[in-house]
């Protein structure tokens, strides 16, 4: 690296340093949200074109029941639509990485579970940015799916999407704007 290459790498940590260091800032740009529900719909569709046939899972995955009844999602305190919301993100990671394990069978769907998984990460940091709490709600359960083929799988995380992740983070935006 010599002694140049060195100087120029501390003054770029130099730079770059508060802005690692700075806290997650709440992402309340619907166009992000819109963005990751329009990737999920087109690997989604590209799922749809690879399973003609039949594209079941060699085992069951459980993933959250991402049904929204919306008058009971409104009562429900900010805590617990994050747990919620939380507890659908892991559920699915989970599903995803347990399908992924199941090569070579899942091989033709490999880029796609990919593309799953980095938004997830995304989503992960976006709640972060919203203080969204991780802690689980002692006493209440959480509705989930048995999921046998990989066109639900696709399907529960696009509903996951649009539904209960962007219901939150808009009343998260909500009550942050206030």
């Amino acid at each position: 690296m010599g002694i140049p290459g060195l100087i120029f790498f501390l003054l770029m940590l130099g730079f770059l340093a508060p802005a690692l260091l700075a806290p997650l800032r709440p992402v309340c740009d619907q166009s992000v949200m819109d963005k990751f529900i329009q990737d999920a719909r087109k690997a989604e569709r590209e799922i749809v074109k690879l399973c003609e046939t039949s594209c079941n899972l060699p085992e069951r995955v459980t993933v959250l029941d991402t049904r929204v009844n919306f008058p009971e999602w409104r009562s429900m305190n900010r805590s617990r639509q994050a747990s919620e919301v939380w507890r659908g993100q892991s559920l699915l990671l989970a599903a995803i990485s347990q399908v992924k394990s199941q090569q070579p069978t899942m091989q033709p769907f490999l880029r796609q579970l990919e593309v799953i998984e980095s938004c997830l990460r995304s989503i992960k940091e976006i709640l972060r940015g919203h203080r969204a709490q991780a802690a689980p709600q002692d006493g209440i359960a959480t509705r989930t799916l048995s999921v046998q083929t990989v066109r639900k799988l696709f399907s529960v995380y696009v509903s996951f999407l649009s539904g209960k992740v962007n219901l939150y983070l808009a009343a998260s935006c909500q009550d942050n704007s206030r």
